[in-house]
């Protein structure tokens, strides 16, 4: 999870029914007396509270290209908090900003207790949307028949006949109360969905029961609940609550709704983060560390709220988050009077949405984050269907935009001046009947310099007649064609007449060897422009390259000075000091030999149209990058289930259950669907997954790594071997959990060897990977807190595994919203000693995902975070496509170093041994590397290093860590939408650099538009 936490949003709150549920358990009669009080004595401004003692962030009045914010004194403030009070917003409600004070920037330990950077960035957005946040807490009109609909067959079973309504329950959290209750059915709980009584309390009371992490709890992990809807109208009269890992699951036959009131009180019909009434904006739980959950099959309805009020859904999330297959209702039309919207996301660190659908509003989806993928979306008669407050990246695919007056807002500037969206990457989507497709604040001057980055490819504007606008309602991009693609913001592309690199036959290169040629700087390419006319489109929807297109302008950069780092020492109790870089350097790990040198490359800061890359077949479905949604199985009969504690496993925690799951597995047949309980399954050898099966689990059960046999990193095994080499046949894996329990310092979590024998048939789908920081994990902070203030050893009882997720060459994989997160804090030991002030732990894990496929591999949503050598590495594969990737670099680096981190460089898996470094910021964990590959493709792709030993001084300079993105004797490498932060060097080529931090600023990170290799 991103760490630097922003400044929580400071919100207008309605009183009522935000505070009714501090505790553990809900008053329900206090609750009953408080709606019904609500419901006479309400009025939609009351709630709003001064927020004194904070300073307003100079971000607004000024931006800083080193990163640094300074506050400003309260008459300055006051100015600018005047000022941002606009005519708009004047008349959205009345204008409080005058006594509405935001929080300074600074930094500060959150309550998870880890020192964090805040950004001033999204104070100044809080400022914009919390206004909207509150004309869209209340009030109906006609529902409108859009289903979303998910890939593959559309269920026609009955609407009583899901299996996981009926399945027996014998789940049980392994790490707590055995009799706690995990799936908890509304209805058995009094709600009536009967369209008419009001269900709030019963919903409610069903999520809320068992002493459950609500307010007051920032996490826990042995509190799970699967809260199910059958089909029905569910009338709600306040937010129904979903605390800390919760699913919320409706009945995919028939989906159920739940509808507001028309007097409706509060933020949104459903609330994942609630804001605390005289909490300064404190909400219950910390946003960027807002982990599992999930919403899935419903309808969301706001049309009985008045105009100028309502939400659908408050979705202010992290990461192993998703929405799945759900509809948004709200009012059509209305003119300036409607101020509905489907999805309010004020901040997090996400995730992944697919299948969506909204009908109505003022915004279909109102969104900010700091990164987030999002797939299959469509907007119906929205005025505009996707606002996008800020954000530091932000994915879309397979969006279709019909009947609203504006697609896509990205050009938010909440001081007049400064953007506050990053970036945004739209892929094979489509417009229709929507004049103004997309709105964007970047031009040729303004701030940040990187700052509204914007990356479309295969995007249909025939049905607009702007494709892309500026501030002033001009024409960057006109409609009426098919944009094959186009970018905007910094690009590096090979300069003309650069030949592909002689690539070697696949094999497990050398560690040791050193690129044979030295990169080229880049060049300055030709300063002349000529505005953009048809470059990359052409009318009647057919598509061209765009190859030798101009930019609207462009900013040409001269060549690199490349100068060496200086030696550092080894690492002290006192935090090593940022160097202020000016230039790359060359303090990078050896490359592999390559006959031919890396290609001269020219940077333009521009508006122009692009070459696409030309991919795969076996990547793309009708011309379009495939996908495939989660399958929920609901044509399926409860009798194809098969439970592995009922035939045999204990998931207990402590018995060794591997020869049990191995036996069911082996057993189960094709057309039987492996159904893992709620529980913690010990493995203590290899298990070997048959090349035809499906596994889906019980809200993320637990599967364990222990023993001898996953101790030797010499001779590591896989814990889950999912095929043989060679196999081909059907793979889907669904809500599952891998774990050690304890150090496993030769597990290799999953190897995955099977290929699909139809497109994207072996997949995953909300499986992650979590080691350390959780109940039986044994790598708790009881026995690794971190202590930066020491010189810090690897400790190998706080060892994790050594490979998360290696994807072998034989193999082809899809991947949609996997984690793959080496606990950087502690999730369920609140009460330790001292873990108010300081929850954060050390665990030392070798490396995240390998992936050494020929293809076709597609990851989408997926995040690796925090191990020692690398979070991404792509060896000697092909056809790779990832939209998007994050990750973060272990946090206690240098303190030790990667090569330091217990896990030393091993050349039969193409690690790196940092051998030419001269300095601690160099031998840091790499954010994605790819070695003699071809035809790697990131949509999207936020790469941070937020640390030098838990400190941020090295913030001020962006200089925490010396390279990121490493390329090594690789062809086709296109990088779409990288954004680093406080690397030196955000991307090296063959061991020097070709894409520098500091010329490259955005909102937070450093970004680029394209980076190609060659």
């Amino acid at each position: 999870m991103a760490s630097l936490h922003r400044p929580r949003s400071t919100s207008c709150h309605h009183e009522p029914l935000l505070h009714d549920f501090q505790g553990q358990e809900i008053d329900h009669e206090r609750q009953d007396e408080e709606i019904s009080s609500a419901k006479n004595d309400k009025k939609p401004e009351d709630g709003l509270e001064e927020q004194d003692n904070h300073i307003y962030p100079r971000w607004l009045a000024s931006h800083s290209r080193e990163g640094r914010y300074e506050k400003i004194t309260p008459e300055e403030q006051d100015h600018h908090t005047s000022s941002f009070c606009s005519a708009e917003t004047k008349s959205i409600l009345p204008c409080y900003l005058d006594s509405l004070r935001l929080p300074e920037v600074k930094r500060h330990h959150s309550r998870s207790g880890r020192e964090a950077f805040v950004m001033a960035v999204l104070s100044a957005a809080s400022l914009f949307l919390i206004l909207r946040i509150l004309l869209v807490t209340l009030w109906p009109a006609s529902l409108v028949d859009a289903v979303p609909k998910p890939q593959g067959d559309v269920p026609t079973a009955a609407a009583d006949g899901y299996w996981l309504a009926n399945i027996p329950r014998n789940g049980k959290v392994a790490y707590g109360d055995s009799s706690y209750k995990i799936f908890r059915n509304v209805k058995e709980y009094g709600a009536k969905g009967d369209g008419s009584t009001d269900d709030t309390v019963a919903i409610n009371r069903a999520i809320s029961e068992g002493a459950r992490c609500g307010e007051g709890c920032d996490s826990s992990t042995v509190k799970p609940a699967i809260v199910y809807f059958p089909s029905g109208t569910y009338m709600v009269s306040a937010p129904i609550i979903q605390y800390y890992y919760t699913q919320f699951i409706g009945d995919p036959h028939n989906l159920p709704v739940i509808k507001a009131t028309a007097n409706f009180v509060g933020i949104a019909v459903l609330d994942t983060d609630p804001y605390i009434p005289g909490g300064n904006g404190r909400q219950w739980y910390t946003n960027q560390n807002n982990f599992f959950r999930q919403i899935r099959n419903f309808v969301v309805d706001i049309t009985n709220q008045p105009l100028g009020l309502g939400a659908g859904i408050h979705w202010q999330v992290a990461q192993a988050t998703s929405l799945q297959n759900i509809r948004f209702e709200m009012r059509k039309g209305g003119g300036s009077e409607n101020k509905q919207q489907g999805i309010f996301m004020d901040n997090g660190s996400g995730g992944f949405m697919s299948d969506l659908v909204f009908n109505g509003g003022l915004f279909g989806a109102f969104l900010g984050n700091q990164q987030f993928t999002t797939r299959n979306l469509t907007f119906n008669d929205c005025q505009t269907a996707i606002f996008m407050n800020w954000n530091w990246l932000w994915t879309f695919k397979s969006v279709n935009i019909n009947n609203c007056g504006i697609g896509l807002d990205m050009a938010n500037r909440p001081d007049g001046n400064n953007q506050s969206v990053g970036s945004v990457l739209l892929l094979d989507s489509k417009f229709t009947a929507t004049p103004t497709a997309i709105k964007t604040a970047f031009s040729e001057n303004s701030i940040p310099n990187t700052g509204g980055t914007l990356v479309l490819e295969n995007v249909d504007f025939t049905g607009a007649q702007v494709a892309v606008a500026g501030l002033t309602g001009n024409t960057v991009l006109a409609g009426g064609a098919v944009v094959d693609s186009w970018a905007q913001g910094s690009i590096y592309r090979p300069s003309a007449g650069t030949q592909r690199m002689a690539k070697r036959l696949p094999q497990a290169p050398a560690a040791s060897e050193a690129c044979s040629a030295s990169a080229a700087p880049l060049v300055s390419s030709a300063t002349a422009v000529t505005p953009l006319s048809s470059g990359g489109i052409t009318a009647g929807g057919a598509s061209t390259p765009s190859a030798g297109s101009a930019s609207t302008f462009s900013s040409v950069v001269s060549p690199i000075a490349v100068s060496p780092l200086p030696s550092s020492g080894s690492v002290l109790s006192a935090p090593i000091s940022p160097i202020p870089f000016a230039n790359g350097t060359q303090s990078n790990v050896t490359a592999q030999a390559c006959s031919e040198p890396p290609s001269p490359k020219a940077r333009i800061r521009g508006q122009q149209g692009l070459t696409a890359p030309t991919k795969a077949t076996s990547l793309l479905d009708n011309g379009k990058v495939f996908e495939r949604s989660k399958p929920q199985y609901e044509n399926v009969p409860i009798s194809s289930f098969v439970s592995v504690k009922s035939k045999g496993a204990k998931g207990d925690g402590v018995t060794d259950d591997t020869a049990a799951i191995q036996n069911i597995l082996n057993s189960a047949t094709t057309d039987q669907i492996v159904y893992f309980d709620h529980g913690a399954y010990v493995i203590t050898d290899t298990v070997n997954v048959p090349k035809n099966i499906k596994i889906t689990g019980e809200i993320w059960p637990l599967i364990m790594a222990s023993g001898p046999a996953f101790s030797d990193q010499n001779n590591p095994r896989p814990v889950f071997r999912v095929g043989a080499p060679g196999d081909r046949g059907a793979v889907e894996m669904t809500d599952l959990m891998f774990q050690t329990l304890g150090p496993a310092p030769g597990a290799i979590m999953m190897e995955w060897n099977v290929a699909d024998s139809s497109q994207g048939s072996c997949a995953l789908w909300d499986v992650h990977f979590r080691i350390g920081g959780t109940a039986g994990t044994r790598l708790q902070i009881d026995r690794c807190q971190k202590n930066e203030n020491v010189t810090t050893t690897f400790k190998p009882e706080c060892a994790g595994a050594f490979m998360l997720m290696h994807i072998t060459q034989q193999a082809t994989a899809y991947l949609e919203n996997t984690w793959f997160w080496v606990a950087d804090h502690e999730l369920d030991l609140s009460s330790w000693p001292g873990y108010a002030i300081n929850n954060q732990i050390n665990v030392y894990n070798g490396r995240g995902i390998l992936v050494e496929s020929k293809g076709p591999v597609w990851m989408y949503g997926t995040s690796s975070e925090h191990s020692q050598l690398y979070n991404y590495q792509i060896a000697n594969a092909q056809d790779i496509w990832m939209g998007s990737i994050q990750t973060e670099t272990a946090y206690m680096q240098a303190n030790p170093n990667a090569l330091n981190g217990g896990f030393p460089p091993n050349e039969a898996y193409s690690d790196p041994d940092f051998a030419t470094c001269t300095t601690d910021s160099c031998r840091k964990t790499w954010g994605l590397r790819v070695l003699d590959s071809n035809d790697v493709y990131m949509y999207g792709g936020g790469l941070y290093s937020f640390f030098e030993n838990y400190n941020q001084v090295c913030l001020d300079t962006e200089s925490c860590q010396e390279n990121m993105v490493d390329i090594q004797c690789s062809d086709d490498v296109w990088l779409f939408g990288l954004s680093t932060k406080a690397s030196v060097n955000m991307v090296t080529v063959n061991g020097q650099s070709q894409a520098i931090g500091l010329e490259n600023d955005n909102v937070f990170c450093q970004t680029v538009a394209l980076f190609q290799e060659p």
